[in-house]
């Protein structure tokens, strides 16, 4: 059921022609998780043209930081970039939708099977709610620091669900987390939450994007981007630079980059568009 309805205004039709521009269109929305047993709140970002006709466009599923929720991508200003890349006619269009995993890293934890959310769960509903693709040559992953974790896990660990998946600012640790190993305490009191303190560390190593890297099959994994600011303020560069070097060693093309900025969203703003535009390369649109 709809809760909310907001229109994201981006004019396509220059007003001098009189013409009713087509919009955008942000919806705050619920599905049922056969996973969490519950609603979940989350956000559907309908292209302009959805509107009008039949066209079935591919989908980019959006996993979010930590304490934030599906509602960051609005909120942050994320849907507004994509709203004037559409505007200048610089992306293909296609449908975005976002869940709320909670402080979860989207993992399958005692917390919950929030993996599951993000891999059957949002799909099943946008693929019986909405008019997107439902094979993997028409979705794609995006995640944002907590979620940029679990979608480089999922990539690794999923290959056959995503076309091409990207990051930024992934919350990456060289190994299990535990004080004294150099992380932020921050992220030390984020990762005993849902992995335990001192931590599983069966379910740590189920859930390490860069324990899946060692393991990784180079024929099978989506196209992939990432990328951290060279001054994160919890050092999460090293953390990203291993997973370079890993995948590098299984023979596992990528696309990764230390980019100028900190943690945080004026950085994501920054880099947004470039992993939009690599993420819709990889997209078919028929």
């Amino acid at each position: 059921m709809v809760n909310t309805h907001r229109i994201a205004v981006v004019a396509l039709v220059a007003a001098v022609t009189g013409a009713t521009p087509l919009r955008a269109e942000v919806r705050t929305t619920t599905l049922h998780s056969a996973a969490l047993g519950r609603e979940v709140p989350c956000a559907v970002h309908l292209p302009p043209s959805y509107a009008e006709g039949s066209k079935t466009y591919p989908v980019v599923y959006v996993l979010h930081g930590l304490f934030e929720t599906h509602q960051f991508w609005e909120r942050r200003g994320l849907a507004a970039i994509l709203d004037d890349l559409w505007a200048r006619h610089v992306l293909p269009e296609f449908v975005v939708v976002a869940v709320d995993g909670g402080n979860s890293f989207f993992a399958n934890s005692p917390l919950g099977a929030y993996e599951d959310l993000a891999t059957k769960d949002a799909i099943a509903f946008a693929e019986s709610t909405y008019r997107v693709r439902r094979e993997r040559a028409g979705r794609a992953l995006l995640g944002v620091s907590m979620g940029g974790y679990a979608a480089l896990r999922i990539a690794l660990s999923h290959p056959d669900l995503y076309a091409a998946v990207a990051t930024h600012s992934a919350m990456l640790l060289a190994g299990p987390p535990r004080p004294g190993q150099g992380a932020d305490p921050y992220q030390l009191a984020a990762f005993a939450r849902v992995f335990g303190e001192p931590p599983d560390l069966a379910l740590w190593r189920a859930n390490d994007p860069l324990d899946w890297a060692q393991r990784a099959d180079a024929r099978a994994v989506p196209g992939l981007s990432f990328d951290c600011g060279d001054h994160d303020r919890y050092g999460l560069g090293a953390g990203n630079e291993e997973l370079h070097r890993r995948l590098l060693a299984r023979g596992v093309p990528h696309e990764f980059a230390l980019r100028p900025g900190d943690h945080g969203y004026e950085y994501v703003r920054t880099v947004l568009p470039s992993s939009l535009e690599f993420l819709s390369k990889r997209l078919t649109t028929k």
